[in-house]
């Protein structure tokens, strides 16, 4: 029987493709991932700027995910976010709030090059911290 090595479903005999995440099926699973190491679970993260546009967070966000930097937002506009619900809004700023982009503190000095990357002049405006 093929398994996806990603999800770990078994398939049909004559499925080549995993219908879920679309990788090529193999005839062994591969061994299970070996648990994640103590360090990796207390990930220290730090701030790298404050933006008050949802819409430029989330492309640097995506810019950095693009380039294996892990990224959150942060809102300031706490858990009910603007209208009061959970869901997209959650994390939008209400009056005189703000978003952080946070990265683990590994990635910052990798993170804030590519951020300059992408805002240019206008990432020397929001940066909150200073990179060595």
């Amino acid at each position: 029987m093929p398994f996806c090595p990603s999800c770990r479903y078994e398939y049909t005999e004559g499925i080549s493709i995993c219908s879920d995440c679309g990788d090529k099926l193999v005839d062994r699973l591969p061994d299970k991932v070996q648990p994640v190491v103590e360090e990796e679970r207390h990930i220290e993260w730090v701030a790298l700027a404050r933006l008050t546009s949802t819409q430029l967070a989330e492309m640097v966000v995506e810019g950095l995910r693009a380039k294996d930097i892990p990224a959150v937002i942060n809102s300031s506009a706490g858990h009910f976010g603007q209208t009061g619900q959970l869901g997209p809004s959650s994390y939008r700023p209400v009056a005189g709030g703000f978003i952080l982009l946070m990265v683990p503190k590994k990635y910052a000095a990798e993170a804030d090059r590519e951020a300059q990357v992408l805002l240019g002049e206008e990432w020397e405006k929001v940066r909150v911290v200073d990179i060595d």
